[in-house]
């Protein structure tokens, strides 16, 4: 679990976390609790690296 945290963050996890950031912001402004549950949706994708990117929608499994 640590290890998904805190490592493989590229561009696409730090542009999630920023629209996260941003929908809770208006969220609190706005009182909007849509934005609360996108802004929910938008950093669990963040945090744990899931959703669809480049290679296709599924959450990256490592075989060791």
């Amino acid at each position: 679990m640590k290890q998904i945290l805190f490592t493989n963050w590229h561009a696409m996890r730090w542009i999630r976390l920023a629209i996260g950031l941003f929908l809770i912001q208006q969220a609190f402004q706005y009182r909007q609790p849509l934005f609360g549950f996108m802004a929910a949706f938008f950093l669990f994708q963040a945090a744990f690296n899931s959703g669809c990117g480049l290679n296709g929608c599924n959450v990256p499994t490592h075989k060791k």
